[in-house]
């Protein structure tokens, strides 16, 4: 039982309604206030569409029944396109020639099935965290709250998560089959995106097809690493320590090479180790849901800014800012670094902004900042934060999330000391890989390591710089932005290291992909002043580079004939789950397994994010889940997975008072041995 609730495939319709609203509507504004080609407003206007009805279902969440919210953010979008498009003196509103783009919609199409039959097979990557979320917005709670302090509001990038819960929602679906066709559906229109993308850049429909395939593929080489004399790998084992899971290899770097990386929900056969990467993951590994949208929005932007008409699409390309800001804050502020770094240098150099367009861009990042510090999420809560600070003693960090919150009780808080919002000065200076971690660049060995593992395509940063400034002063200014952006994401985590240090590398990525993408233009650009043997070394470097996402993607198809519900459940979940996620009352508080109460009902409840806050009431019914505690904390329902259950001292089994009449059982599926059970108990009349 994977994919519905009610086993049907026809629930999937009123999504599929949805989706097609926010297409359209898109697809007006598309056409209507950016100066696109006819190839690309059909595609530009779905992922357009997708974006703006996630931020606007953000919004009206807040005030609206979850049913309603979710057809709401929808019907103002085509209600607000279709006022655009009246006005608008183009004519006619649609036109019929954008439709002959139909192949690479088919294309798209089966990207997208490509995508669900990996995901469908692994349960990569923050499963609990991405299924809680889900959830729990699905069910109405926008924008969700930290579940152990009802009262605050979650600062983590949810903006993925809203598009995602739209499939549980009107889809229908599972927690675990809304995530898994979220990331497919969202990995097919960005390799579409990026098709358009190369194909306006390069003024060829291969090229377009070849920036696709480079930014499925793209990651570092450290699979090279082998071919070097066996004494420098032996120097290394001393001096790289495996970090995260990696760490499980527990073997030193030399042999680590050679084995399996130990992922929980990995395909039958193991990644190889020597394949994968620790800042730039190839994109057919993209199953963590925000690193999707976060690059869907980027090649949009890539689109859009270049193409701005008049006031109407500065509003666009400010709330799709915005969003990015909701979805991955890194990438956005690495994006506002890089335009307002180009509008400095290009202003001392010019005295002036005149490039087309590049105002409107600068006035579009303005107007999103006081969105983004309004909207929820990470910077959000960092502003209340900040003013909460001035009228209080003390600033605190919630322990094992690394992210900032407003000040909590001090049992479940700890002070961060000699740091400005997590980050300090890094010495000494390194490069740093979620996988090998800080890779000391005056050591070396370690910056060898290093490079490796960004890739040959860093060596052709200074090249593209200068290509892109050369483009940029032309008028191409968004290649200036980027290249700055590119640079900032490289530097900042050389420099500066952070609270939670292996996440820094999502700067790194960021700017590796950006030169990825630069490097197939510069290739392609019959003006460039590269030799042929330098564009020869660009085609040969890129081609190494995919070469580890080329193998990974082999590996994945191992998954996909199988099926994982995600994060252990299995089909006794789910048949509980189909009878009583979004049943219960609103504020309701379930306790149970951590986790499996969030995902399997959709209530805000135990571990939404983070472990267990020692002292908390959620640690405290951990211990002794008996029924006067449930009790004295005002719980309302217990969740019993016979696992869980099991590995409950055999005092609190039996002695739990969840015998006593007041405890009205309202739902139990059991296997067919009758020794697998799961069970939802309301103990709301014992209080």
């Amino acid at each position: 039982m994977y994919w519905f609730r009610d086993g049907s495939n026809l629930a999937l319709l009123p999504w599929l309604a949805a989706f097609a609203l926010s297409w359209l509507a898109g697809w007006l504004l598309a056409s209507h206030s950016f100066k696109l080609n006819k190839h690309e407003r059909l595609i530009v206007g779905l992922a357009l569409g997708v974006v703006l009805s996630a931020w606007l279902l953000n919004f009206v969440g807040r005030w609206l029944p979850a049913e309603l919210a979710f057809w709401v953010a929808p019907l103002i979008l085509i209600l607000l396109a279709a006022v655009v498009a009246w006005r608008s003196p183009q004519r006619p509103v649609l036109h019929r020639e954008d439709l002959h783009i139909w192949p690479w919609l088919v294309a798209g199409l089966g990207l997208v099935w490509l995508f669900l039959l990996w995901s469908k097979g692994l349960a990569l990557f923050d499963e609990h965290k991405n299924l809680s979320l889900i959830s729990v917005i699905a069910n109405g709670d926008i924008p969700p709250r930290y579940s152990l302090f009802p009262d605050v509001y979650l600062a983590y990038h949810y903006g993925f998560h809203l598009f995602a819960a739209g499939f549980m929602r009107l889809g229908g679906m599972l927690p675990w089959s809304a995530f898994d066709t979220a990331k497919a559906v969202t990995w097919g229109i960005t390799l579409l995106l990026a098709a358009v993308l190369g194909r306006r850049m390069t003024g060829r429909t291969w090229g377009g097809w070849a920036t696709a395939a480079v930014l499925a593929l793209v990651s570092g080489t450290r699979y090279l690493l082998l071919i070097l004399p066996p004494g420098i790998l032996l120097r290394a084992d001393s001096l790289i320590q495996l970090q995260g899971t990696s760490a499980l290899i527990a073997q030193p770097f030399s042999q680590a090479l050679l084995a399996g990386w130990p992922v929980d929900g990995g395909p039958p056969v193991a990644y190889p180790f020597a394949f994968l990467n620790g800042i730039l993951q190839p994109y057919v590994m993209a199953h963590q849901g925000p690193t999707t949208f976060t690059v869907l929005i980027l090649l949009l932007l890539w689109l859009l800014l270049p193409r701005m008409t008049g006031r109407l699409s500065i509003i666009c390309a400010a709330i799709v800012l915005a969003m990015w800001a909701l979805v991955w804050e890194s990438s956005y502020a690495l994006f506002a670094i890089g335009l307002v770094g180009f509008a400095g240098l290009h202003f001392v150099r010019k005295r002036d902004l005149g490039l087309p367009y590049f105002p409107a861009a600068l006035v579009a990042l303005v107007i999103s900042v006081p969105v983004v510090l309004l909207q929820g999420g990470t910077f959000t809560e960092m502003a209340r934060q900040a003013l909460d600070s001035v009228s209080s003693i003390g600033s605190y960090a919630v322990a094992g999330l690394g992210v900032w919150l407003p000040a909590m009780p001090a049992a479940a808080v700890s002070e961060t000391g000699g740091s400005f919002l997590g980050f300090m000065f890094r010495w000494p200076l390194a490069i740093v890989s979620s996988h090998l971690g800080p890779l000391r660049i005056f050591s070396p060995v370690e910056l060898l390591v290093a490079i490796f593992e960004l890739g040959p395509v860093v060596l052709f940063a200074p090249l593209l710089t200068l290509w892109a400034w050369r483009r940029a002063q032309a008028g191409e200014w968004l290649l200036g932005a980027l290249s700055v952006a590119a640079w900032a994401g490289l530097l900042l985590p050389i420099l500066f290291e952070y609270q939670a240090d292996r996440d820094i590398s999502r700067l790194t990525s960021q700017a590796l992909l950006i030169w990825a993408l630069m490097l197939v233009f510069a290739v392609a650009d019959q003006a460039n002043r590269w030799r042929a043997g330098l564009r020869t070394a660009g085609i040969a470097a890129l081609v190494l580079a995919c070469l580890g996402g080329l193998f990974v993607a082999g590996i994945q198809f191992t998954a996909a004939s199988s099926t994982q519900l995600g994060d252990g459940f299995d089909k006794l979940d789910a048949e509980l789950a189909a009878q009583i996620w979004g049943t219960l009352p609103k504020d309701s508080k379930v306790f149970g397994p951590p986790g499996a109460t969030t995902i399997l009902t959709g209530q805000l409840g135990g571990q939404l994010l983070g472990e267990t806050l020692e002292h908390s009431e959620w640690a405290i019914l951990e211990d002794s889940p008996t029924l006067d505690t449930l009790t004295l904390y005002e719980y309302d329902y217990l969740y019993i997975d016979s696992r869980w259950w099991q590995t409950q001292p055999e005092s609190i089994r039996s002695d739990n008072g969840l015998e006593s009449a007041c405890v009205v059982t309202l739902t139990e599926v059991w296997d067919n041995s009758r020794v697998n059970y799961r069970k939802l108990l309301d103990v709301s009349a014992c209080r």
